[in-house]
């Protein structure tokens, strides 16, 4: 199973984060580059509970077999809401924003492995493991382009020049 945990499994997730450029485009709203780079950001910093999001408090969404299965099988719904704490309307320096959601996958990635991390606003307690899944391998909705089942990763969706940022892996 891939995953940020993983030094190689991360150094693609770099690598890709390194091909992107300012004027990279992307196939969903109206976020530019460095408006994803700080939506990820925002999530990065959620992930290490450093950004509080609040919860939806939506019980059967945080235990088995319903937690389970959005997490690693059904695909989210397109338009599925995002927390308003990882939107954002306001313009960021790019490389600024590069450069501190480096710091940050390199943080997570090199962080804990093992017991409970930060609470998620939908999927209540979740395991450091079960946030390296999410950031890695769970996609989460970004366009209506897909990787897997209508599932998007923002970090593996991250691909070079005019073809955008989404693309069918």
């Amino acid at each position: 199973m891939r995953s940020i945990l993983n030094e190689t499994d991360r150094a693609g997730i770099v690598s890709r984060l390194q091909t992107l450029s300012v004027s990279s485009t992307g196939r969903w709203g109206s976020m530019d580059a460095a408006a994803m780079l700080h939506h990820l950001r925002l999530s990065a910093r959620m992930a290490l509970g450093e950004l509080p999001v609040v919860s939806v408090n939506k019980r059967a969404l945080q235990v088995f077999p319903l937690k389970h299965l959005l997490l690693y099988v059904l695909p989210f719904p397109k338009g599925a809401p995002t927390a308003p704490e990882l939107k954002t309307n306001a313009t960021f320096p790019f490389e600024e924003e590069r450069t501190a959601l480096l710091e940050l996958m390199e943080r997570i990635g090199t962080g804990p492995r093992e017991g409970e991390g930060p609470a998620h606003p939908l999927f209540g307690p979740m395991t450091w493991r079960e946030w390296a899944w999410l950031l890695t391998n769970t996609r989460t909705i970004i366009s209506g382009s897909s990787a897997r089942s209508h599932r998007i990763d923002p970090l593996r969706s991250i691909v070079i020049g005019d073809q955008g940022w989404v693309r069918k892996m």
